[in-house]
């Protein structure tokens, strides 16, 4: 997709997860960054990822995901609608740009569907 990624724009992804067939990723943020280049802010919505954490065990969302523009335009199928920001969504993406500013947090540059499955090991991991 070429197309721009413009804020509070759900997107459908290729490739879903098993029975995340309904799971969406919603553009937070556009920015371009002097040494990354244009970043897109994210939240996933619509998973059931395994969280040992979780009251559930399952986890339905991730707040904020921080990608590459072009790992997003590749992974994006469709603009879906429109909808509000989350009133939430600048707690994550203050966290990250702390950390960024601090020399110790990147962008992901690979498929949002592999990001969701690195997120979930790291949590079964941690658990």
């Amino acid at each position: 997709m070429s197309a721009p990624l413009p804020p509070s724009r759900p997107v459908n992804c290729g490739r879903p997860r098993p029975g995340e067939e309904r799971s969406r990723v919603r553009i937070l943020l556009v920015e371009s960054l002097p040494v990354l280049g244009e970043v897109v802010h994210a939240r996933v919505e619509g998973l059931r990822m395994r969280n040992p954490h979780a009251k559930t065990g399952f986890s339905k969302v991730i707040g904020h995901m921080p990608f590459a523009a072009d790992a997003v335009r590749q992974s994006v199928t469709e603009l879906v609608g429109e909808l509000p920001l989350p009133d939430d969504w600048r707690d994550g993406y203050d966290t990250w740009r702390a950390a960024f500013d601090a020399g110790q947090a990147g962008v992901y540059s690979i498929p949002l569907a592999e990001t969701v499955e690195i997120t979930e090991q790291a949590l079964s991991r941690a658990g």
